[in-house]
């Protein structure tokens, strides 16, 4: 069986403990709440983890770690703990509906670490987890009991002596001898951190412990060993303090007052930093453990520059990844975003809480978006508490018309139309500047195309095209560009849809983007279902959710099970249709993107479900449930198998005139007398829309009239 789960590869050997372990597994098979307790630095986190890697295997959804030191905000509690267990949480509300939604039927333990500093809302969580999600057990760290009922509590003591010389004898480059280590050991009363401390430390910090009368705390070794170290790097120990989670050399740099490098190599040699190896840039990335950075903040005599300094490293970082995105490198910044998020969200934090950083924090807030990241990831949530919070701070135009813009553009294509037009209606009002109005003009655009269906939006589409190519990055352009073609292919005739699908292709191959490539497959099998032949649907859509899945990008796969069952409708597969009708309604709860909240897929989905349920009868309720019913990753599976032969309907012949179904049917239409008006009514399209199809048809056919288009019908289905 394969293990499923996060837990961290460690890269020192664990040394005893063998007791502890034994305990800890017994108990958490017989209980479904166990917390390790003791004081920081005696190990309970190593415990957790070894644990988790021993017991991974008797859980079918495997062993996950969720690490709470870094997380400062109670209320953000849950979205972090959906964002670990990578659980798609793009809802704007916070809560904990989600998170039971996707555990409850999950056998699988969760392992919370350090949770002494959220204890109310840890409390709150772990109730509601084991009281609605019977398969889940929960391992938690902290240093005093979490005070839930049913909670095993298991008080982690020290290590024993021999343990803990043999962890000294391991971690020290050159060891002492054994009675100095002996007396060490002792003194720190087998404290695993304070011994690991001391293996790395120089002969004074040594001495200093060994003098002392009274066994030495963590504390007081933190204290000696920062009188051991020089000014400077005292003074890197400090300042790297400010980050809330792991970091490279470049945000080490910008944080620093001073040259990092040279006291950085120290602070790692004395084990006051660890250091890991990224898996996205193959770069070393540094820490300080929670104990070790708590004393560290202690030495900051001033905590309000290198906070300035790393709020603007990460703003700078953002802009950054928002503008390079589109590019070969895009599976990278996604990495990168996914590494910083804690750096990024504590960055937005400090940057609105400081007057003179407000609309850098705002920026970044609408910069993560900007790049895609909270969208291919599922953090959509995570995403609009930052904007939540930023638009209670700024207050002044043009910044806030861009901000109420973007969210209100958030929202559109969720299908969440109820939420956006409030903040459109504030944005009108206000004052803007052109890169305002990138923002604001694509929110009236999507407003068009979304809840009005109306063909005005695609040059409007246009226009936001022309202003991002003149204010905005290649990755702006390119989401403006790809709303334009698709209005083009739902609102216009198929020359025009063609063109614009056509165009937006080109560009993504261009540019070499795996994620824009996989849109302009989608779009060109729209425009197949829509003006061309649904057979040629099916490869291409399969080709786009293939790519979007091995990105691992959440948000686009709906969309291309949205195609896939209107397909499938089209070819006349109505059992494979029900099943992915089914999915796909499970799929809009889980990403949060309403289909039916927008006016064009509601209306081919809406034929599509008539299609299927004329087909199906009685069927379609229990086929529909059973789609339902899958979890996401058998609808993908199920989504990419191929439709067999045997559930297509016979292939249509061509069209007299080379027209397409819809063309053919307006001409049908004309020739029944209807007026534009009338065509548009029945199709639902604007009248607009309808009296261009009758030109474009006539065009094609090289006829002068309506009365000349509808004897043209007349014989034509006559000859059939």
């Amino acid at each position: 069986m394969t293990v499923r789960g996060n837990l961290p590869a460690q890269t020192t050997t664990f040394i005893g403990r063998q007791a502890v372990l034994a305990d800890t597994e017994a108990l958490l098979g017989r209980a479904r709440l166990v917390t390790l307790a003791g004081p920081g630095g005696v190990g309970k986190t190593r415990i957790a983890v070894e644990t988790g890697r021993a017991l991974a295997q008797a859980f079918q959804h495997g062993a996950w770690r969720v690490r709470l030191g870094d997380l400062k905000d109670p209320a953000a509690l849950a979205r972090t703990v959906a964002t670990e267990l990578r659980i798609v949480d793009n809802a704007p509300e916070a809560g904990l509906g989600r998170l039971v939604e996707s555990l409850y039927d999950k056998h699988l333990l969760l392992v919370l670490d350090d949770c002494e500093h959220l204890l109310e809302a840890v409390r709150h969580l772990v109730h509601h987890l084991l009281r609605d999600c019977e398969g889940l057990t929960i391992l938690a760290t902290s240093r005093e009991p979490l005070g839930v009922y049913g909670e095993h509590l298991l008080r982690v003591p020290p290590l024993g002596l021999d343990d803990a010389v043999s962890l000294f004898g391991e971690r020290a480059e050159v060891a002492p001898e054994l009675a100095e280590i002996t007396a060490l050991c002792e003194a720190v009363d087998g404290l695993p951190l304070a011994i690991e401390l001391l293996a790395a430390q120089p002969g004074g910090v040594r001495s200093e412990v060994l003098k002392h009368p009274e066994p030495a705390s963590l504390e007081q070794v933190l204290e000696w060993s920062a009188r051991q170290c020089t000014d400077e790097e005292r003074r890197s120990w400090a300042q790297l303090s400010v980050f809330p989670a792991d970091f490279d050399l470049a945000a080490a740099e910008a944080v620093a007052d001073a040259d990092v490098r040279k006291p950085l190599s120290a602070l790692v040699l004395r084990s006051i930093v660890a250091t890991t190896t990224s898996p996205v840039t193959g770069e070393t990335r540094y820490r300080l453990l929670d104990s070790v950075s708590q004393f560290g903040a202690r030495l900051l005599t001033n905590a309000d520059e290198p906070l300035r300094r790393h709020a603007v490293h990460y703003s700078e970082f953002v802009e950054e990844a928002a503008r390079s995105w589109f590019s070969p490198g895009e599976a990278r910044w996604m990495g990168r975003l996914w590494e910083e998020w804690p750096n990024v969200r504590a960055a937005v934090g400090h940057a609105l809480r400081t007057p003179d950083l407000a609309a850098a924090g705002a920026a970044v807030a609408m910069n993560v978006q900007r790049a895609r990241f909270t969208s291919f990831a599922g953090m959509l949530g995570q995403a609009w508490d930052l904007l939540t919070a930023a638009r209670e701070v700024i207050t002044e135009a043009p910044l806030r018309t861009s901000l109420l813009a973007h969210c209100a553009y958030m929202a559109q294509v969720r299908g969440d139309s109820a939420l956006a037009f409030p903040l459109m209606s504030e944005a009108r009002a206000l004052p803007r500047l052109p890169i305002t109005d990138v923002h604001l003009v694509l929110a009236e655009a999507t407003h068009l195309f979304f809840v009005e269906g109306s063909p005005d939006c695609v040059p409007l589409y246009a226009h936001v095209v022309e202003l991002c190519r003149e204010h905005s990055s290649p990755g702006d352009t390119y989401i403006t560009e790809l709303m334009h073609a698709m209005a083009s292919c739902f609102l216009l005739d198929a020359e025009a849809a063609d063109k614009a699908t056509t165009a937006l292709a080109r560009q993504a191959e261009s540019n070499g983007v795996s994620w824009a490539h996989a849109w302009g497959l989608w779009h060109r099998g729209l425009h197949e279902l829509l003006h061309g032949d649904p057979a040629q649907v099916h490869p291409l859509a399969i080709q786009a959710l293939r790519i979007q899945l091995t990105l691992g990008d959440t948000w686009s796969a709906p969309f291309s099970l949205w195609l896939l069952a209107c397909t499938c409708a089209e070819l006349g597969a109505n059992d494979r249709a029900a099943r992915l009708l089914g999915a796909l309604r499970s799929q809009e709860r889980i990403s949060r993107i309403s289909f039916s909240g927008m006016s064009p897929f509601r209306r081919l989905l809406d034929r599509a479900d008539r299609t299927v349920r004329r087909s199906l009868g009685d069927d379609y309720q229990v086929i529909t449930t059973l789609g339902a019913d899958l979890r996401p990753e058998q609808v993908m599976a199920f989504a990419l198998e191929p439709v067999p032969d045997s559930e297509r309907r016979p292939v249509k012949p061509l069209l007299p005139g080379g027209l397409s179904r819809q063309e053919f049917t307006i001409a049908g239409l004309v020739a029944d007398g209807f007026t534009s008006k009338q065509i548009a009514a029945r199709l639902y399209i604007s009248p607009r829309t309808a009296d261009r199809h009758v030109v474009n048809i006539r065009v094609k056919l090289g006829l002068p009239n309506r009365m000349a288009l509808a004897a043209w019908h007349r014989s034509a289905s006559g000859e059939r």
